[in-house]
């Protein structure tokens, strides 16, 4: 047994050279592994313009809103909106109790309907006096307008201004000029006229409307509820666009002009930016804090945006034209000094960069660069100098 074991041995050592394997196994090339190449974004660099900006936050708030309150006590006997809901311009939004202000109503209604006739029999039998002579009311408006131009040079008093303009209406009057007006007064046709009015006014504040088209908020109160005049019943949000107020650095302030370009930036949103425009600047600055209110309007056709939402604000200054520029993440540091990764040839070269102005995501590059020249923007942070790189190119421009 032990020879054989040995003999097994000896065979299995030699078997490849008598088989002629470590021959071959010798001869065979070697494939060497390919290094694997790291994904990253990159943008082919361009002169353009470049937006300076100023920053701020703030929060949103509808461009226009309303707290509609009671203009008249009474039960709320219905309500028609609820919080959310849009609502066109003078939409009915709650009523009151009216049965109160419709009694007076038609209690007005059937005193002017007396006054009329009283008016009528009144002018038919021409109980008035005879009309004095138009003479002295001629006097009487000649003497009126001499007044006014002395009390125009400051040669007359306005007592005796007003003394003259009496004296012209009584001769007036006496002439039967307004000889209808004065029969309706004193039939009591406009006194009943006035009282119809206000029974008109008074039943229609029974009506809570829609001041204009918006969205309702914060409702305070439910059916069947007494409301006072001047009870807040709810809010009424205009925001088919929106605005924030932010305070701005005066020497920023003094560049910016109304129209300007803004971006709005909503961390709720997923920091989804929204672009607007520069609806006002204050020509105030606060000396305490140097800075002046500037307000930004944003579109807001969806809805999207709400009331009190927290806004990052970038405010378009002023434009520097024809520089190149890249944006800030593809700016590094290394060993103190600013560089970019170039790409050549499916691998990325560190190249130093002087840079000059910065403006929110934007760093002007002096030197360093050409136009024409692809740089990395994501994905570079660990990369070494020459590293393979597979590109995937993106919008750089803004």
């Amino acid at each position: 047994m032990l020879v054989l074991g040995i003999v097994a041995l000896l065979v299995y050592a030699f078997w490849p050279m008598l088989t002629g394997e470590s021959t071959e196994a010798a001869n065979r090339p070697v494939v060497e592994a390919s290094p694997a190449r790291t994904l990253v974004e990159a943008i082919v660099v361009q002169r353009r313009g470049v937006p300076l900006r100023a920053e701020a936050t703030g929060r949103l708030a509808p461009w226009r809103q309303a707290e509609i309150s009671a203009e008249t006590s009474g039960f709320v006997r219905h309500r028609h909106v609820e919080e959310g809901q849009r609502v066109p311009q003078n939409a009915v939004l709650l009523r009151l109790d009216d049965r109160a202000a419709r009694i007076e109503m038609q209690e007005a209604e059937a005193a002017l309907l007396k006054a009329r006739i009283d008016y009528a029999v009144a002018m038919r039998t021409d109980v008035l006096p005879v009309p004095a002579d138009t003479m002295r009311m001629a006097r009487a408006r000649a003497a009126l307008l001499q007044a006014q131009i002395a009390f125009d040079r400051g040669e007359l008093s306005l007592v005796e201004l007003q003394r003259m303009r009496r004296r012209f209406e009584t001769e007036r009057e006496l002439a039967g000029v307004d000889r209808g007006d004065v029969q309706a007064i004193v039939s009591g046709l406009v006194q009943a006229e006035l009282r119809l009015e206000r029974a008109r006014l008074a039943l229609s504040r029974t009506e809570v409307r829609a001041p204009f088209a918006g969205r309702v908020a914060s409702v305070d109160v439910e059916e069947g509820q007494h409301a006072a005049a001047g009870d807040p019943l709810l809010v009424l949000l205009d925001d088919t666009r929106m605005k924030v107020e932010v305070d701005v650095l005066e020497a920023d302030l003094v560049r910016l002009k109304a129209g300007a370009r803004a971006w709005v930036r909503i961390p709720a949103l997923a920091d989804e930016i929204f672009e607007g425009f520069v609806h006002t600047i204050n020509p105030r600055v606060e000396p305490a804090t140097g800075t002046g209110r500037v307000t930004v309007v944003i579109p807001n056709p969806q809805g999207r945006l709400m009331a009190g939402l927290f806004a990052y604000v970038a405010l378009e200054v002023t434009r520097l034209p024809d520089r190149l520029a890249v944006p800030s993440e593809a700016v590094l540091v290394r060993q103190g000094q600013d560089l970019v990764f170039r790409i050549e040839d499916g691998r990325v070269n560190w190249v130093y960069v002087t840079v000059g102005e910065r403006s929110g995501d934007d760093i002007v590059i002096r030197e360093g660069l050409r136009p024409g020249d692809t740089i990395a923007v994501g994905g570079h942070f660990a990369l070494a100098h020459e590293a393979p790189v597979e590109v995937v190119l993106v919008e750089g421009n803004r």
